[in-house]
């Protein structure tokens, strides 16, 4: 698989946890068409396992991820629809 030369976007969490982080993920990723690149650099030191599971359940591609410091670096990539993503966030759909 290639890596993109550069990202489509890039988004600085700092030290935002699970929540914020996740919330602040989805937004960004929102605004991009499919196929395009989020380049995302997180502090909090849980912020590897809450993107790569993010994802994944949201059906997005973690293209590479590495750290620098205490900076833990990725480049996704947007895989489906904002209407299948908006889909899967809704609380009323996990009943169904």
């Amino acid at each position: 698989m290639s890596l993109p030369s550069r990202a489509d976007q890039a988004l600085d969490l700092g030290e935002q946890g699970c929540g914020q982080l996740v919330m602040e993920l989805k937004l960004a990723m929102h605004t991009l068409a499919p196929g395009q690149t989020l380049l995302v650099t997180a502090y909090d030191p849980a912020a590897a396992g809450d993107i790569a599971a993010w994802c994944r359940m949201t059906g997005n591609t973690v293209l590479q991820s590495y750290q620098i410091l205490q900076a833990v670096n990725f480049c996704s990539r947007k895989d489906r629809t904002a209407d299948v993503e908006q889909l899967l966030c809704q609380p009323d759909t996990l009943n169904r």
